[in-house]
């Protein structure tokens, strides 16, 4: 029976560890983290805030349920130290009178008592250190929780600017130099196929030449000859 108590204890203990584990998750957990994945910040302090204060009564329950076991034990101490001392009379009374029979069958009993009671103590020893244990837990997650919920606030204004930060470096990264040298030149590739284009469907700068125009210039070119004509008459004359 003893022996199961002792295995239940180590058992309880390794599942209040991992308890302890997921504290320390919880309390590690990084902002950062979380605003990768682009998180709500204020849902995710006040979830981290729950979930201590969750692990904080865990921790006060189980306080509770191990400092009433070891009360229960160290009554169970007291019963078995009688029945120790109990024996231990009966056989020197079996002794004084002669019966040693009697007294080994009393030493025997003493011996399955003094067992028993090594047994609890044991477990009232194992106990008492899950119990010492469970407390400095208690006192540093409600420290931590205090601590968050002090610097709630303060947490979530600068997750947020954390957040927007990082929104604002994404928009730069995709908005960066070269990227922007490569849409100028697609931009003006672009123009100069237009401009090549509208160059070859464009009219000719070269118009035909109306028949009326054709005359009048012949015209002016007969009037252009005839006054020089004129002018190098009037020099041979002189």
């Amino acid at each position: 029976m003893y022996l199961r108590l002792n295995k239940k204890l180590f058992h309880e203990g390794d599942i209040k560890m991992n308890v302890f584990k997921r504290m320390g998750d919880i309390i590690s957990s990084n902002v950062n983290s979380a605003l990768d994945k682009m998180e709500d910040p204020k849902k995710m302090i006040n979830l981290m805030i729950t979930e201590m204060e969750d692990t904080e009564r865990e921790i006060k329950v189980s306080i509770a349920e191990k400092s009433a076991e070891l009360e229960s034990i160290k009554r169970n101490i007291s019963s078995a130290d009688d029945t120790v001392k109990r024996w231990a009379d009966r056989a020197q009374m079996a002794v004084d009178k002669g019966n040693d029979d009697m007294a080994k069958e009393a030493i025997i009993e003493k011996r399955n008592a003094l067992e028993n009671l090594k047994a609890l103590e044991a477990n009232s020893a194992t106990l008492e250190n899950i119990i010492i244990s469970l407390k400095e837990q208690l006192n540093e997650v409600s420290a931590k929780l205090n601590e968050m919920k002090t610097k709630r606030n303060d947490l979530l204004s600068r997750a947020n600017a954390a957040k927007e930060k990082m929104k604002v470096n994404e928009t730069l990264r995709e908005a960066d130099s070269i990227k922007y040298a490569k849409r100028f030149e697609e931009l003006q590739s672009r123009i100069e196929k237009w401009e090549a284009e509208a160059k070859i469907f464009s009219p000719s700068q070269k118009q035909i030449k109306s028949t009326k125009e054709s005359f009048e210039e012949m015209e002016l070119e007969r009037d252009i000859e005839e006054e020089l004509n004129k002018l190098k008459n009037n020099k041979e004359n002189n």
